[in-house]
C-alpha cells in the first residue's frame, strides 16, 4: 500500500518542461527525493536521537500546515523491509486516529528517510507527572482509559506497539486536558499481516523498555498484542504514586524483577488510593495467559465506575502526600531488536 497523493498542481512554478519532468518523477515514485521541495524546514531541531532528528516544517503541498518531520539516517535502519512495512503499510492503517501520532507521509533521499508527523507541543506524560506530582485517582482513570482505547484500536489493526511507557505519550498542546494524550514512537512496532482481534502470541523478536515491557518479550517464549498491556499497568502505578514498581535500575535486573510480577503498593505513595485501583494494576501485570486484551481491560469495574470531579491540577492535596519525599521518575532506554543486549536478554528466563 502506498501513501502517495496528487501534488502535481502544488509543485513549485517552473517551466513546462521542468514541471513535466518533476511530475513524471513523482508519478513514477511518490516517495522520491524531489518531494523534499514540498517543505520549508525550520533551522531549529525539536528532537534528536543517535541516528535521527526531528525538524519543524511548513508543508507547502498541504496548505502550509506546520508538521514535524523525522529524518532518519539509513545506516541506522537494520531491516529496511520491516521499516518500509511500518511506514508504508502500517501507518496508513492507524494515522486517522486523533490520539495516534503515526506518519502521514514519507519520502527518501540516497542517505535518509523523511517521515512527516503531526506536530505535538504539550510535552510528555512523564514530564507532566514529574512536574505536577502524582495524579488523582480520577485523573489516572481518565488517562488509562484513553491509553487502552488507543491500544484497542492499533491492536485491531494488526499493530503491536512494543514500547508503551509514559515517555511515549505526548500532550497535544500545553493546555491539553489530562487525558488528551497521543501515542508516539512506533520505531520498534510489529506490523502483523492480519487486522483482527486475534492474539496468537507468536512473536519472538526482542525489543522494548525493561521495566515497562512484558517479561515474555525478553524470554523468547512468544508474545502477542497483550504484551502492551503490561506497560499500561506500570504507567498506572507511576501515575497513582509517582513511584516505580521496581527497585532495580540495571537492565538485566529490571527484566528479572518484572518477571516475578510481585507488585507492592507502599502505604506512603499509595495513601488514599482505592483497593480497586490497585487490583486493576495487578490485573494488567499478570502473566500473558491471564492478562486481558485492551478491549477487555476497558470493561474492568474500576474503569466503569463514574468519574468524580477531577482536580484541575491533577495532583493530590498537600496533606495527602509529602512531595519532598518524591524523586522524579527516570526514563529508561528502549532496547531495540538489533541491540547487542537483546540477545543477552533472551537468555534470562522468567521466574
Amino acid at each position: 500500500m502506498r501513501m502517495g497523493f496528487d501534488i502535481h498542481h502544488l509543485l513549485p512554478k517552473s517551466s513546462p518542461s521542468k514541471k513535466a519532468a518533476a511530475a513524471a518523477i513523482v508519478e513514477a515514485d511518490p516517495h522520491a527525493a524531489i518531494r523534499k521541495k514540498e517543505f520549508n524546514f525550520d533551522s531549529k531541531i525539536i528532537g534528536a536521537g543517535g541516528y535521527s532528528q526531528v525538524l519543524r516544517a511548513h508543508w507547502k503541498a498541504r496548505g502550509n500546515i506546520v508538521v514535524a518531520v523525522k529524518v532518519v539516517r539509513k545506516e541506522a535502519v537494520k531491516d529496511r523491509e520491516a521499516y518500509l512495512k511500518l511506514i508504508d503499510y502500517g501507518f496508513p492503517r492507524i494515522n486517522s486516529h486523533p490520539n495516534i501520532c503515526a506518519g502521514l507521509d514519507w519520502f527518501e533521499t540516497n542517505s535518509k528517510f523523511y517521515i512527516t508527523f503531526p506536530l505535538l507541543t504539550g510535552g510528555e506524560l512523564l514530564e507532566r507527572l514529574n512536574t505536577r506530582g502524582r495524579f488523582t485517582e480520577d485523573a489516572t482513570k481518565m488517562v488509562i482509559k484513553k491509553i487502552l482505547e488507543i491500544l484497542a484500536y492499533i491492536h485491531s489493526h494488526g499493530i503491536i506497539h512494543r514500547d508503551i511507557k509514559p515517555d511515549n505519550f505526548l500532550y497535544r498542546t500545553p493546555e491539553s486536558e489530562v487525558d488528551d494524550v497521543v501515542l508516539i514512537d512506533f520505531g520498534i512496532s510489529k506490523v502483523l499481516e492480519s487486522e483482527t482481534d486475534e492474539d496468537p502470541k507468536t512473536e519472538t523478536e526482542v525489543g522494548g523498555t525493561p521495566g515497562y515491557a512484558a517479561p515474555e518479550v525478553f524470554c523468547g517464549t512468544g508474545y502477542g498484542k497483550n504484551s502492551d498491556l503490561f506497560g499500561v499497568g506500570v504507567i498506572g502505578y507511576n501515575l497513582l504514586s509517582s513511584w516505580s514498581p521496581w527497585e532495580s535500575t540495571d537492565t538485566l535486573a529490571l527484566v528479572q524483577e518484572s518477571a516475578t510480577a510481585n507488585v507492592n503498593f507502599p502505604p506512603g505513595p499509595f495513601e488514599g488510593v482505592s483497593e480497586q485501583a490497585k487490583g486493576f494494576i495487578r490485573h494488567l501485570m499478570q502473566p500473558p495467559n491471564r492478562r486481558p486484551s485492551a478491549k477487555k481491560a476497558l470493561t474492568h469495574l474500576w474503569l466503569s465506575r463514574p468519574i468524580g470531579e477531577v482536580d484541575q491540577e491533577h495532583i493530590l492535596q498537600p496533606h495527602e502526600i509529602n512531595e519532598g519525599d518524591l524523586e522524579p521518575l527516570q526514563p529508561h532506554h528502549t532496547v531495540k531488536p538489533h541491540h547487542t543486549i537483546a540477545k543477552q536478554l533472551t537468555a534470562r528466563p522468567a521466574a
